[in-house]
């Protein structure tokens, strides 16, 4: 028995966006408890589970895989791309190993480490910069979108904008939103409720930059790859998962980019 299970962008996207949405409103609903109802407290098992702003949680896990997934996808285009003898396959293959390291930052939180080092060099005790993290990251994250610039200029129109509306969200949340929620922690604190407001808008777009990025890439291996089909082999009762990348020569090349009317 074979099943054919294609990876739709439509579909995919539909399911992220629905398990985004679930997660924000839960995180925001446990952490509204905490300033409503007089029993709650932070620490309660509540909050540690499904709170954007915790740690190890479902929240954390599901950024983790949804980077890892956006990781996975950008290494099926490196490697078609590095087939076809890409002028730009090495663009892909550092986004494939950029994304893997996001994915490994998110479980780890491995940005915060700066935080002191940072707030000792810029003497940075309140204020946007309060969270010092984003001084070294937004100078990286300068130079990288200056050098990717001509690699974004080549893509096709539809995945350029797409790749420019997840660029936006994403780092309208982690940078921008990340400024206010440093004034608001550094001159208020952080048990507020404007503060958990700050801090659920800059996870949720976070979130939703990712499911644009993954609906744009995997749109892309659709329209210029050939798609992606996991097939599941069911020989009596033993069960074989296989990828099936259905990846023609004639698909390996997009066509020239042209500029929107």
């Amino acid at each position: 028995m074979k099943l054919n299970i294609p990876l739709a962008p439509g579909a995919v996207t539909q399911f992220l966006l629905r398990v985004v949405t679930c997660l924000v409103v839960i995180s925001f609903l446990s952490e509204m408890t905490v300033y409503f109802l007089p029993a709650s407290t932070s620490d309660n098992y509540f909050v540690k589970v499904f709170s954007v702003d915790s740690e190890r949680n479902i929240p954390t896990a599901y950024s983790v895989l949804a980077l890892l997934f956006s990781s996975l996808l950008l290494g099926v285009i490196a490697y078609v791309k590095n087939l076809d003898s890409c002028r730009y396959k090495r663009h892909w293959k550092i986004l494939s190993f950029l994304f893997l390291y996001l994915s490994l930052d998110e479980a780890g939180q491995l940005h915060e480490n700066l935080i002191n080092p940072m707030r000792s060099l810029l003497n940075a005790t309140t204020g946007f910069l309060y969270f010092t993290w984003i001084v070294p990251f937004g100078f990286l994250l300068a130079i990288f979108l200056i050098s990717y610039s001509k690699f974004l200029l080549h893509l096709p129109v539809p995945t350029k904008k797409m790749f420019v509306a997840a660029c936006a969200l994403y780092i309208g949340g982690a940078l921008g939103m990340e400024l206010l929620g440093g004034y608001q922690a550094s001159t208020v604190g952080e048990d507020n409720i404007v503060y958990q407001v700050i801090v659920t808008v800059e996870e949720s777009l976070e979130m939703l930059g990712i499911v644009v990025f993954i609906n744009a890439l995997m749109s892309y291996i659709k329209t210029y790859l050939g798609g992606v089909t996991w097939n599941i082999y069911i020989p009596g009762k033993n069960l074989q998962f296989t990828e099936d990348r259905n990846i023609g020569l004639a698909a390996m090349s997009e066509p020239a980019n042209t500029r929107s009317r």
